[in-house]
Formats: structure tokens, sequence, C-alpha cells
């Protein structure tokens, strides 16, 4: 029998301040959020259900918005049957969660409703980079990575790489979540970002964003943005 979902809160966003003593969940470290995408669109989810009750097991709480998996080969009941628990508003997520998984660019809106220091994981097309979405970013200290950015020993954008030797919608999906999994992995049971980055040299080539700076050279070129070689913020690992 399939796992019924489970409803953690559906309050407007405007009462935010008052949801961590409300939910009977509470906020800790090891959490991971889905979003849904803005545009409905297929294998769009960078973990697999397997890759949901694998994070399970390990004791990580895993929470999404309703509908994530509406346009990918698995469904939202796939996700809650592996563990997954399930809410309407992305402002639960961005309170609940220490890490938030999203397929597309975050928008403004979500950025806002996020905790300092949150880790966000998305793809980013190149017109979402402006001033103001750095600024948005940096202003609560988020950790932005951004997956479109990593590239293969050849130089090869890596989700490209997966697309092209994939011939279907599940099976693009499947070496997506295993590609995506260590290093959300590797994020999540770190005692601090600068730690998995100094550990995944593959997580470093993903960094927009780091702790209120950006990271990223030929981005703050073109926008004009001051900006710090990511080695340079995360070389202590104490």
């Amino acid at each position: 029998m399939s796992a019924e979902y489970i409803i953690l809160h559906d309050t407007p966003h405007a009462e935010t301040q008052t949801w961590e003593s409300a939910l009977e969940t509470p906020t800790r470290k090891l959490t991971i959020a889905l979003a849904k995408p803005e545009m409905p669109q297929p294998d769009s989810a960078f973990l697999t259900p397997n890759a949901v009750r694998n994070f399970s097991d390990q004791g990580v709480k895993v929470f999404a918005q309703f509908g994530f998996a509406n346009h990918n080969p698995f469904s939202d009941t796939d996700y809650a049957d592996a563990g997954t628990e399930f809410t309407h508003h992305y402002a639960d997520l961005a309170m609940l969660s220490h890490l938030v998984v999203k397929f597309d660019a975050f928008t403004y809106d979500q950025i806002a409703l996020s905790k300092e220091n949150q880790i966000l994981v998305s793809i980013l097309p190149p017109e979402n980079l402006d001033q103001e979405y750095i600024k948005t970013v940096n202003d609560k200290k988020i950790t932005m990575i951004c997956l479109d950015f990593l590239k293969d020993e050849a130089g090869r954008p890596v989700l490209e790489k997966i697309r092209q030797e994939t011939l279907s919608e599940a099976g693009f999906q499947i070496s997506l979540s295993n590609f995506t999994f260590p290093l959300v992995e590797t994020l999540i049971h770190a005692p601090s970002v600068a730690y998995a980055l100094q550990h995944s040299p593959t997580l470093m080539q993903g960094i927009l964003c780091h702790a209120g700076t950006l990271c990223l050279q030929q981005t703050a070129e073109k926008l004009k943005l001051p900006w710090r070689d990511i080695l340079s913020l995360c070389w202590n690992l104490n």
C-alpha cells in the first residue's frame, strides 16, 4: 500500500515566524528539501526515490513540495513511499531544511525565504545572473551551487554529457541522481560547507556564491562585481 502524504503545515507565507513552534517535526541539520520546478518539465529531479530512501536510511530527513514529481518518471507517491514528507509551501521547505535542491533557478521570493547560510543547489541559466540576483543571494550568506557549471576531466559539461549518453527520460533521471547523490551526501554530512568543498573538487566547480561572497570570476567580470576565489574562503578545515 502506498504511503500517505504527510502535510507538515498549510499556512500562508506571512506566518513564517510562527511555524517552527507549530510544526511537530523539529528543525535539524541533516535535512534535505526537494522544491518543485517553476516550469513543468520531464526528468526534473536530481534525486530519485531510491536516493531518497538511501538518505532516509542514513537518518537524513527529506521534505518535498506536492507536485515535485508530477512531470518525472516517478510520482509523489514514489517519494512518499521512500520516506519523503510533503508540504504545499516552499516557505516550509526553506525553514525546515539545511539544503534545498531545485532543478531550475531559485526565484527571488524563494531566496528571500531562505535562512542565512542555507545551501541551495540548482541549474542556473545565465539569464538569471544579474547584480540584483547575486546581491539577494549574498545578503543571506547563502551557498549557491550550480550543477550546470560542473565539467568532466575533458572540460565537457557533466549534465550535457549525461543527457547525451542516456536514451530515455528515466535513464537520464537515474544517471543524474547517481551523479548528484554523492555531492549532496558530502554536503549534508560535512561539519561545514568549507570542509565539504575541500573534500570534493567537483563541488568546488559549482560554487557561485559562498558566505556572502561571489566566487565565480567569469560572472564577476561580466557583472562588474567583486569576487574571491572559493579556495581563499575555505582553506581552514577546522
